[in-house]
């Protein structure tokens, strides 16, 4: 099979998550590489959870090659169809054919074609569970439970959707911060005998829609502004009960300079001016990353594909936890197509996902060129 062939495969195998379930496409990935005889672990993480991992050749300063196997509800409104894998004008559509079976496609077909030569250095292949619900059982099980397989891997590539002509070699932070109001629950007829929690949070969102607008202000070279996007709205029982609970779901989007830490007291600090107690929780914290264009592996990656561009993304992605859990230098670039806004991550998530063919056998390619310069 070549790269979109083993992208249709791939496709075909459903793998959404939630609820989160690889087993068959870890199968799968397991018996593709024994088949072109390299050996591969399947590593357990929970019920149905499965990673892949393997290597071929030895020595330090390798290259890890990694992918994720999940992807997101196919969800409903499809035109074509989400478990199909069928090429239409030269795209190849189906859930997960940008986000990305179509990178891990790309590096299954570089392990085949490479399997026989001789390597002077490690080439690490990871194939992760669970990144698109926060890597419980994908990349942060492998990074606490077997640091083993890391050593001697000095530089990674996500096969995230970039473009090939781009590597994303910076990307905002993220924290998921809950706020939970608390009032007194009374008949809705005598509103001023109890304490709304919804009016409080209003008071909240307020104020940190005037925070939105004034992080606008700084913007990264890179990354542009800090992100603030209230998400979630949970409370009340019934229209004539006056709430006695409400809970606020925030995604605050971090760049170089911001700490989680900096938008929980940030938060902190707008319900202390307003007098308002709410609890505050940090559902998901992790930092921004930027690598330098003088780093390693974008050095490696420009000697492969000269003039590619170096950019950052407002989207998250593992590359920030192997680099700073590991002190791998990680980049995301990988097989994508340009969506309706002229971007590469605008095709991820949606309805009749697609990714374009050409991209696919470019990503091989280009995979293909790294691992013989870096490891052979």
């Amino acid at each position: 099979m070549d790269v979109v062939e083993i992208t249709q495969e791939l496709v075909k195998i459903n793998s959404e998550n939630p609820p989160g379930n690889e087993k068959g496409m870890a199968e799968f990935v397991k018996k593709f590489l024994e088949d072109a005889g390299i050996e591969a672990e399947l590593i357990e993480s929970g019920k149905n959870r499965f990673n892949v991992v393997a290597s071929i050749g030895s020595g330090e300063g390798g290259l890890m090659l990694n992918g994720h196997m999940d992807t997101v509800p196919i969800g409903e409104g499809w035109t074509e169809k989400p478990l199909g894998g069928e090429i239409k004008d030269g795209k190849l559509y189906g859930r997960g054919t940008i986000d990305m079976k179509g990178g891990v496609a790309a590096i299954l077909a570089v392990a085949k074609k490479l399997a026989k030569e001789s390597f002077r250095k490690r080439l690490l292949l990871t194939f992760v569970a669970d990144e698109e619900a926060g890597g419980e059982y994908g990349s942060q099980y492998l990074i606490k439970n077997r640091k083993d397989l890391f050593r001697g891997i000095r530089i990674g590539v996500m096969a995230e959707p970039s473009g090939m002509e781009n590597m994303r070699a910076a990307q905002k932070g993220i924290t998921d911060i809950r706020l939970t109001f608390t009032g007194k629950a009374v008949h809705g007829s005598k509103p001023e005998q109890g304490i709304n929690a919804i009016m409080k949070a209003v008071a909240f969102i307020a104020e940190a829609e005037k925070l939105r607008k004034r992080l606008l202000e700084k913007r990264h070279e890179m990354l542009g502004p800090a992100t603030i996007n209230v998400g979630k709205i949970t409370g009340g029982t019934k229209v004539n009960v006056v709430p006695d609970k409400c809970v606020v779901d925030v995604d605050r989007r971090l760049i170089p300079g911001e700490t989680p830490e900096t938008a929980v007291r940030q938060f902190q600090d707008i319900l202390k001016e307003l007098g308002i107690e709410g609890k505050i929780e940090s559902l998901a914290a992790r930092d921004p990353m930027v690598l330098s264009k003088d780093s390693e592996i974008v050095k490696e990656i420009t000697a492969v594909l000269p003039g590619v561009n170096v950019s950052g993304s407002s989207g998250y992605t593992e590359a920030e936890m192997y680099y700073k859990d590991l002190g791998i230098e990680c980049v995301s670039w990988g097989p994508g197509a340009k969506g309706p806004k002229g971007d590469y991550i605008s095709l991820a998530h949606r309805l009749d996902e697609y990714v374009d063919v050409k991209e696919l056998e470019l990503a091989a390619e280009l995979f293909e060129k790294l691992v013989r310069r870096v490891c052979l």
